[in-house]
This record gives C-alpha cells, structure tokens and sequence, in this order.
C-alpha cells in the first residue's frame, strides 16, 4: 500500500514540474512601438544643466541599442510650438496629443529624481537617480518602467584622508564644470542599465 501511495505522489510531483517547465511566455498582442519619441526630463535636483545631460546621453545609448527614436531636435521644436519647453510641463499635455503632434508609437519620459555632487568637509558623495517609463500613444498606459541609481562616496576617517577627499572632490567638480558635464561616469551608468532593461523588455515583448 506504501508503495502505491508512493508511486503516485511520484507520478503526481512529475505532472505539476511538467507543467511547470512547458508553461507558455506571456506575451503582448501589439508589436513593440517601432518610433519612440524621447521626451525632455523632469528634473527633482538643483543642477540644471541635468535634463540636457542625460538626455543626450539617452540618445546616444538608445540609437546605439537600434530603438528607433525621433530626431530629439525636432521633437523639442513642436513641443515648443505648443509652449513645452522642459520636462516638467509635460504633464499639462496628454499622451496621446503628444503623440500626434511628434507621429510616434510610444513616448519615453523620464524623471531626474537625484543629481547631487556633495563635497563636505569628512564626506563626499557623488549620487545621480533617473527613472523612466514608456507610455503607448494610443491608450497612455505605461508600457514599461524601470529606475536606476549610481553613487559613489568616500569617507574621511583622518586629516590626511579628509584633505586627499577635498583636494580630489573640488578638482573633480571643476574639471567637469569646465567641460560642462557634471557627474558624467555616475550618469553614463545609470543611462546603460535603463537602457539594457528596456533592450529586455523588448526582446521578451
């Protein structure tokens, strides 16, 4: 009788793992959006200069990934024709006015929520945070979302160490001032891993 119990559990836990392995991939019923429109970015920090950084950067990464995305010269230029000229105001406009007027599939918005260069007196931090999300032209739902962060920090525990911090923080800063191009390794990093979990979100569309 054991052994009937036995072979039965067996046949049993088979038949679920079966199922288990051979479960089908959700998939979606549309393609993915073959024109994305790469908006302006909301910007939560004090550093202006931020949205235009890492949109550039965006672009650059995105095209090189094969997204097909809209010149963001002539994006910016009939978004100024309805009075948009920063990401913060595009919640004023909805998605699927936005999209007639840039003739996309999809819109990728993204939102600057950390972009900080601290350099104070023991501490130096170095910290950029951007999430962003695709929304579908047609029905405004977001279509994929994802957020990222980069930082680097250090710590002085001594006055030779917290001097080296100083030296090194302030030359830092005005090496990246001068080149106007704050925070640049910090913002590259976070601009790859967005775009590598929107090149998979894509493949497994």
């Amino acid at each position: 009788m054991l052994n009937r119990y036995h072979a039965l559990f067996i046949f049993s836990l088979a038949v679920l793992t079966g199922c288990a392995e051979t479960a089908p991939t959700v998939r979606h019923t549309s393609p993915f959006p073959s024109t994305i429109a790469l908006l302006p970015l909301s910007n939560q920090s004090l550093n202006l200069r931020a949205p235009e950084l890492l949109r550039e950067l965006l672009d650059t990464y995105l095209s090189a990934a094969n997204f097909n995305l809209m010149d963001v010269k002539e994006a910016d230029e009939k978004l100024h024709g309805i009075g948009i000229t920063e990401g913060g105001q595009l919640q004023s406009a909805a998605p699927r006015k936005l999209a007639d007027l840039l003739e996309a599939d999809a819109l990728l918005y993204g939102d600057i929520e950390t972009f900080n260069n601290a350099n104070i007196g023991v501490y130096a931090g170095r910290t950029v945070k951007v999430r962003m999300w695709l929304v579908d032209a047609k029905t405004g739902a977001t279509l994929w979302e994802s957020e990222k962060s980069k930082a680097n920090s250090q710590l002085g525990l001594s006055k030779a160490v917290v001097k080296d911090i100083l030296v090194k923080g302030y030359a830092d800063k005005a090496v990246e001032n001068m080149m106007d191009s704050p925070l640049r390794p910090e913002s590259e990093e976070v601009v790859r891993l967005l775009v590598r979990d929107l090149g998979k979100a894509r493949r497994a569309w």
